[in-house]
């Protein structure tokens, strides 16, 4: 795939889409969420230590950003946030980062591919539902995946609650009749995102999260943008271009502060 500056745009539109109409719904849910455009990007507060609780796209191709405006937005919510930024950023974006004392802490990379579903031979035990309604189970089995519990949690956290209402399509990975991994698919303006991979571990390495996305393939159409982000050189990141997916760029994710600072 051709990393176009046509198809940085769209993929950079799309994310700060996502982020909006997410922090829309999820406002009449949560009353601690809240959002703010700020320049080209967005804003977003979903509890401190969200995982979601981020900064994406400002500074975008050169355009002018004061990361003051941040400290505004989420000054008396949380001391650390997450700020993302792409090779597209504006250099004056990393040069206040450093300023300021933004911490740099990892890297990931975001993979595309135009969809073209192909026959995926699952192994007989593995099924696939798409969950609506009752969130409960995907909530406690997405939840269990991502601390790293064999068995889905009795009571989701707060985090977990909010994650799981994020709007999106959900699925449910079933092993052997054992509700064992999860995912999601977002969708906006015809292009797709898939997130919400999560397994238990004593369910890994089974095929469960190839299952879900030749699904989620399936489900997204022929023809189709879907994009996705893995942490590079992960057993995810090889799966993904294994089933098609290009590395298109990776992405730089700071912090306002050291992840382990109150202050």
């Amino acid at each position: 795939m051709l990393l176009t500056g046509e198809l940085v745009d769209q993929l950079h539109a799309f994310r700060v889409g996502m982020m909006m109409r997410s922090t829309g719904v999820l406002k009449d849910l949560f009353d601690q969420v809240d959002g703010a455009a700020i320049g080209t990007g967005y804003a977003t507060f979903a509890g401190d230590g969200s995982p979601t609780t981020q900064v994406y796209g400002i500074g975008h191709r050169d355009s002018v950003t004061d990361l003051t405006e941040v400290d505004e937005f989420y000054n008396g919510r949380t001391s650390n946030w997450e700020l993302i930024v792409t090779p597209f950023t504006s250099s004056e974006v990393l040069k206040q980062a450093s300023e300021l004392g933004y911490v740099a802490d990892h890297f990931e990379t975001v993979l595309a591919q135009i969809g073209e579903p192909k026959p995926l031979e699952s192994p007989s035990n593995i099924t696939i539902e798409e969950i609506t309604g009752d969130l409960e189970l995907w909530s406690r089995v997405s939840e269990a995946g991502w601390m790293g519990f064999d068995e889905p949690v009795k009571e989701v956290s707060e985090i977990g609650k909010l994650i799981a209402a994020y709007p999106s399509r959900r699925f449910l990975g079933f092993i052997d009749g054992q509700a064992a991994a999860t995912a999601s698919l977002v969708a906006l303006d015809g292009k797709f995102m898939f997130a919400g991979a999560s397994t238990m571990p004593k369910f890994r390495g089974r095929g469960l999260q190839t299952a879900l996305t030749h699904h989620r393939l399936a489900v997204a159409g022929k023809g189709s943008l879907v994009q996705v982000v893995a942490l590079p050189g992960s057993q995810s990141h090889r799966n993904l271009q294994r089933i098609g997916f290009e590395p298109l760029y990776s992405k730089l994710v700071m912090f306002r502060h050291r992840p382990d600072s109150q202050s």
